[in-house]
């Protein structure tokens, strides 16, 4: 059988939650050997999320933080299964959290024709609340899996956040970035602001990182800073 855990870095796995690593969980250790959960991938995801931790020798119980990136469905759909099973606390963005306490994800860019949203919304998009614990804003250094900052990439939810593990250079992109074939901009039928999510993405240019993980797609291990730059190179000038 499959290990579901892939080691990125000390301390920080990637574990798919659904075939072909079309969407990702990730799991970081925290400095007292307690671990950090970010997202949770759909309904279904806290199963996997659960199997990898008990392939590093970890229990529910050693969960202490489910860490989100935003509030849509492919990564809050397991939020409350996971919270419950691990009694997590629940930490987000101060714009993100209303999503999350509400269940339903934010409105669509408005520019998105009628068809369009329709499609889009055929399917459910709500998911089961979450409490939420705390919140923080842009360019705060949270105290898990050694050191996390915060990068605020608005545009695909409103608080939506990319985060930087700084021990060890792993960037966790969110939905800021997919790597779906090839790195690329979150789709547009799926962002609150399609330019906005686009501009903020280059931050993440910015950062100095080794590997970088994807939600959506497998993470990049080698160039993986110059493959990112590269990408908001040639889209953003």
């Amino acid at each position: 059988m499959p290990l579901t855990a892939i080691q990125l870095a000390p301390g920080v796995w990637r574990v798919p939650t659904t075939r072909y690593d079309l969407v990702n969980a990730f799991l970081l250790e925290n400095s007292d050997g307690s671990m950090t959960v970010v997202d949770a991938g759909l309904r279904r995801g806290s199963r996997p999320i659960l199997a990898a931790l008990g392939e590093l020798g970890k229990a529910p119980q050693d969960v202490t933080h489910l860490l989100m990136s935003h509030g849509h469905l492919d990564h809050a759909g397991g939020a409350s299964e996971l919270q419950q099973a691990t009694g997590s606390a629940v930490w987000t963005h101060d714009r993100e959290a209303v999503y999350l306490r509400e269940g339903h994800p934010p409105a669509l860019d408005p520019s998105l024709s009628r068809l369009g949203k329709l499609l889009l919304t055929r399917g459910p998009t709500g998911f089961v609340p979450v409490d939420v614990a705390e919140t923080f804003a842009d360019g705060a250094v949270l105290p898990l899996g050694g050191g996390l900052l915060v990068v605020h990439t608005p545009g695909h939810t409103p608080g939506h956040c990319s985060y930087l593990h700084t021990a060890s250079g792993v960037l966790l992109t969110g939905d800021a970035l997919f790597n779906l074939r090839r790195i690329r901009y979150a789709f547009a039928g799926l962002c609150t602001d399609v330019a906005l999510s686009r501009s903020s993405a280059a931050r993440l240019g910015e950062l100095e990182f080794e590997v970088a993980g994807f939600t959506h797609g497998p993470h990049v291990s080698r160039g993986a800073q110059s493959a990112v730059r590269a990408f908001l190179a040639g889209r953003t000038s």
